[in-house]
């Protein structure tokens, strides 16, 4: 099953990504209005975890459960999906860290992709990693969901799924309102970093692209209304990532929206969005729109070390307003990504999944 038109967003949840750690004054980010929205790279991470599981489901999940899952190969696939690049971009940003102390253990956690299970090492070293070492902990309990679908009936997973997404967000909740948290402590990674924090969102995605696969009723019914659908989930999810504070104000305590909190309308906006064949769907799966959103995880994961070479080459020789550099970092961290899509990370991607044959 082909859902081209799907790509082209990991792009632009991926852009998010890089507008909030480097993009934070510069226009139209200097716009408030436009500020939650074009920053809100956190969220977009969470929206990742859900796409990771509809399209591990879309692409693994059998309806008749005939042929056998060979975990090995699987496991090899995804090693050979995420791990290339995410090296390269680990000793670009270890070599200029060397000698900083206990880089032993920064190294060990993070070459072994284990770092966000420990508190003060989820952003050490390529700070972004943090997410595919949740992502690498998804892609090891994937089998074991999946049988689990095979196992019992996909409603009552489906009850399980919505159960636990509650509990994560009770939890989630408590904890940020809780008095022993603080930005930046060892609560605040458990929180936003830990993998169990965040499974919640990939278990929903897988559920929903197996009842996609399954072409349930509820979601078929959808498909006239498709590209309303995208357009008024977008609209709600930007109003509320826009007034993000003033709703936590007017329920009294905090809220965050990157642990699965907003995952019903990112799936009904994955649903519309993948039941859709009209202008949207056909200017999504533009082939250029494509390449961005194929390339979108190397520029996702290479951007701290692309930043740290070009302030370092770049920024200090070349007189230009904050925008202007921001822009042309930008520029070349897509263009570099593009590159090492096509000549790096599909290459490496073949070859390694060519042991498993």
């Amino acid at each position: 099953m082909q859902l081209d038109q799907i790509t082209f967003t990991r792009f632009v949840a991926a852009l998010t990504v890089v507008f909030f750690h480097y993009g934070n004054q510069v226009f139209p980010l200097n716009i408030s209005l436009l500020e939650p929205v074009l920053k809100a790279g956190p969220i977009a991470v969470n929206y990742f975890y859900l796409l990771s599981g509809f399209i591990m489901a879309i692409a693994y999940y059998r309806i008749d459960q005939q042929g056998s899952f060979n975990k090995a190969t699987y496991w090899l696939a995804r090693f050979a999906r995420i791990y290339p690049v995410y090296l390269l971009a680990f000793l670009l940003i270890a070599v200029g860290k060397l000698k900083e102390p206990d880089i032993a253990t920064s190294l060990a956690l993070n070459a072994s992709l284990l770092q966000s299970w420990i508190p003060d090492y989820a952003l050490s070293l390529n700070s972004p990693g943090w997410s595919l070492s949740v992502e690498a902990f998804f892609y090891l309990c994937f089998p074991f969901l999946l049988a689990l679908l095979y196992r019992s009936s996909l409603s009552k997973v489906a009850i399980l799924a919505v159960i636990f997404w509650l509990i994560t967000q009770i939890v989630h909740t408590m904890l940020l309102n809780s008095d022993g948290y603080e930005a930046k402590n060892s609560l605040h990674s458990f929180i936003y970093y830990n993998p169990l924090m965040h499974l919640n969102a990939f278990i929903l995605g897988i559920v929903v692209g197996a009842a996609f696969k399954h072409k349930n009723k509820l979601i078929i019914a959808l498909q006239p209304y498709s590209t309303f659908g995208v357009v008024i989930t977008s609209l709600i999810l930007a109003v509320l990532v826009t007034y993000q504070k003033g709703i936590s104000s007017w329920l009294g305590f905090e809220i965050a929206f990157t642990n699965g909190q907003l995952a019903p309308l990112f799936l009904l906006f994955i649903i519309f969005l993948s039941l859709n064949t009209g202008a949207i769907s056909k200017v999504f799966s533009n082939k250029w729109l494509m390449l961005l959103g194929e390339a979108s995880f190397s520029m996702y994961i290479l951007q701290r070390p692309i930043y740290g070479i070009y302030q370092r080459i770049l920024q200090g020789r070349i007189e230009l307003s904050e925008t202007a550099h921001f822009y042309l970092y930008l520029l070349l961290l897509i263009v570099i990504s593009i590159a090492s899509y096509k000549l790096f990370e599909t290459p490496a991607r073949k070859w390694i999944r060519s042991f498993g044959k």
